[in-house]
């Protein structure tokens, strides 16, 4: 149960609605036993990173992107940039194809500053920018104020 806590602390987001296996919002609270179910691979779920912080602006805990191209090495140079610029990147092989750069803040923080930051990484390393997650800096516009959800990696 320990990691299962553990891994709700990390990938912290809404806990009033979570994504699911084939694309869909599921409106039930996202639980322990809701990661439970993930991490044994029952139920693959995705958590919406960003958190209302006040009218219609959004903090998270963690920002990721996705490389979408079969090239290990442009992981490695947006990982690279991402520690030139002191913070800790981790490196995912993705599902389908490519890789996912998972960034953990120690603090809910603007989801602007995480996605800005991300932006401004890929631009440095010259990796082209296919995904960066949170996709929205604040809720600014949205109809329901969900935001996007991300998959969550698998045990």
């Amino acid at each position: 149960m320990r990691q299962v806590v553990e891994f709700a602390s990390l990938f912290a987001g809404r806990t009033d609605a979570y994504g699911s296996e084939h694309g869909g919002c599921v409106r039930k609270p996202l639980t322990l036993a809701t990661f439970h179910r993930h991490l044994s691979g029952v139920e693959p779920i995705g958590v919406y990173p960003m958190r209302p912080a006040g009218g219609d602006e959004a903090v998270v805990k963690w920002g990721c992107t996705d490389i979408d191209v079969e090239d290990l090495g442009m992981a490695k140079r947006l990982r690279d940039m991402l520690e030139f610029m002191e913070i800790t990147p981790h490196l995912e092989r993705s599902r389908s194809k490519g890789y996912h750069v998972w960034v953990f803040a120690e603090d809910w923080v603007p989801a602007a500053d995480m996605r800005r930051t991300l932006l401004v990484a890929h631009e440095r390393a010259q990796v082209p920018i296919v995904e960066v997650n949170p996709k929205a800096e604040s809720f600014t516009g949205m109809k329901e104020k969900l935001g996007n959800y991300v998959r969550c990696p698998y045990p």
